[in-house]
């Protein structure tokens, strides 16, 4: 079976920096049918990752309509296969559009589940890099805390597209609606996992907080016009895991 990465661009608008190129990806993919539950065998995906296409798609439209481009280009990636295990975005960061070294981040978006009013952001990989000072000067000037990963042990932040990037050298970062521990939210976000979490039920006529998804779109315009303008080109903080492959490049 073939299936496509699906890539766009815009190009950046300081001729001095077009040629270099903020990566904003999200997986199209999903499980198609799968084993029976109850009567339902389709697997919709609607939050995985159905969400992070659309947003991917929405981000695409504010920065085209956009009086002032970003300086850098930004390459849109609806990259397939991450249910197989990063296939996709796995062969676009080894076999990019662009020259590989032009590459300077990576922004990924995969089930970023709205399904409570955003109060915070989540971040994988916010303090392995300089992008994590990008998104907490983004998040601050719309009102947003930040917060990394609460559950550090199952080893979010490369169990999705961004890793591929990170494996390529390229600073990376992945986001999602943040909640406070013990809280309802954190209730909610449990048993949108147990019970939806790669099950039919995860279709569109579960609950979604729709503004929660505009201040994610917003907030992921704001992030990656930030870091397309950024005067010098993201880097791996010295004490992160992942500078190891900043050496590859």
């Amino acid at each position: 079976m073939t299936s496509d990465n699906v890539p766009a661009v815009l190009p950046g608008s300081d001729p001095a920096l077009r040629g270099e190129y903020v990566v904003l990806s999200a997986h199209l993919d999903h499980l198609g049918i799968g084993g029976a539950v109850g009567a339902d065998r389709i697997y919709n995906g609607a939050m995985d990752n159905a969400s992070g296409i659309a947003s991917l798609i929405e981000t695409a439209a504010a920065l085209a309509r956009a009086p002032e481009k970003p300086k850098r280009s930004v390459l849109f990636v609806a990259v397939t296969a991450e249910e197989k295990g990063l296939l996709g975005s796995r062969y676009f960061a080894t076999h990019p559009t662009v020259p590989p070294p032009a590459i300077v981040a990576n922004i990924n978006m995969d089930m970023f589940l709205p399904l409570f009013p955003m109060k915070s952001v989540m971040v994988f990989g916010l303090d392995e890099s300089d992008l994590g000072a990008a998104v907490r000067q983004a998040a601050a000037a719309m009102g947003l805390a930040v917060q990394g990963d609460p559950e550090p042990l199952r080893n979010r932040f490369i169990r999705s597209d961004q890793y591929s990037f990170v494996r390529q050298g390229v600073p990376a970062l992945a986001m999602k609606v943040g909640y406070a521990p013990d809280s309802p939210d954190a209730a909610t976000h449990a048993a949108w996992t147990k019970e939806r979490y790669h099950a039919p039920a995860d279709d569109l006529q579960q609950p979604i907080d729709r503004t929660a998804v505009a201040t994610f779109d917003d907030l992921l315009v704001r992030l990656t016009t930030a870091v397309a303008n950024l005067p010098q080109r993201p880097r791996w903080n010295a004490t992160s895991f992942f500078q190891r492959f900043a050496a590859t490049r």
